[in-house]
């Protein structure tokens, strides 16, 4: 009797530990605070204001850090599949190439085995890439973003 208990409560444990949702903007991070935070409609008039045209009509989240360092940003696009999300990616990148738009220095550079678009711009630098079904958009201050970056990513593994 008390073996099946304890084999129960590991289980809930488990179960628990494995349903919980993974955090992708904690409260602190990098130094940074998150000071504002956008979800549902309100995110998604954002970035399509930031377009200045309808660009989404996925779910949106963004994510807004300040602290002494500076600041950064992280949006975050969710699809149905990771296809999705990957040819969205790609469509993405041909758009904010440096000859079609106010981005330069554009690469592709490989963090933590992930393919990640970094191109600078607004007087920041700015990555993009994917994680499942996710696509991804940070925006830091160029001093420390790779840094930012690397470390944030931890978090989604």
């Amino acid at each position: 009797m008390k073996n099946s208990w304890i084999s129960a409560l590991i289980i809930i444990c488990l179960f628990t530990y494995c349903s919980k949702e993974q955090e992708l903007f904690p409260k602190y991070f990098y130094d940074l605070n998150l000071t504002k935070k956008l979800t549902g409609t309100e995110a998604k008039d954002f970035v399509n204001r930031l377009h200045f045209n309808s660009v989404t009509n996925e779910k949106n989240e963004i994510g807004f850090y300040n602290g002494v360092k500076g600041n950064a940003v992280i949006y975050i696009t969710y699809y149905n599949d990771a296809n999705t999300a990957s040819s969205n990616y790609e469509r993405m990148i041909k758009k904010i190439s440096p000859e079609n738009s106010v981005f330069t220095e554009s690469t592709f550079i490989n963090v933590a085995g992930k393919k990640i678009y970094r191109t600078l711009g607004m007087g920041q630098t700015h990555y993009v890439f994917t994680s499942t079904n996710k696509l991804f958009w940070i925006s830091a201050e160029t001093e420390w973003a790779q840094d930012f970056l690397s470390d944030y990513i931890k978090i989604l593994d």
